[in-house]
């Protein structure tokens, strides 16, 4: 959707996001249930995103104040989604089987991406 270069570990956050009130663009987390999770310097790999248009400028100022993650990978992607990734430079991906695909991510692996490729390299 959105392409560039991106290399990075992968955080999994296995639902849909609202950008605006559950990322924080100071810190660089996400906040739940049960605490923060960094998403600063990570391949985001989440469901998609939900909520106010006031998203793209909350994965905006995530870049502005260098918390950014280094890409975002979705099982569905929707407008704001792409505005705020294309406005912010941060590459976005669909995963073409997210079930799958979430699955044989770990802590350990390493996510990358170069441009122009159609594909996502998992070591």
């Amino acid at each position: 959707m959105v392409d560039g270069d991106c290399s990075g570990r992968p955080v999994l956050i296995n639902q849909y996001l609202s950008f605006f009130g559950e990322v924080d663009p100071v810190k660089g987390v996400v906040r739940t249930d049960t605490g923060e999770i960094e998403i600063a310097g990570k391949v985001l790999v989440f469901k998609g995103s939900r909520g106010s248009t006031v998203g793209s400028y909350v994965i905006y100022a995530l870049r502005k104040n260098n918390v950014n993650p280094y890409c975002m990978i979705v099982k569905e992607v929707e407008p704001i989604l792409i505005a705020g990734c294309v406005l912010a430079g941060i590459p976005l991906f669909i995963a073409e089987d997210f079930e799958k695909f979430s699955t044989i991510l770990s802590d350990g692996k390493l996510i990358t991406h170069k441009a122009g490729d159609d594909h996502v390299t998992i070591e």
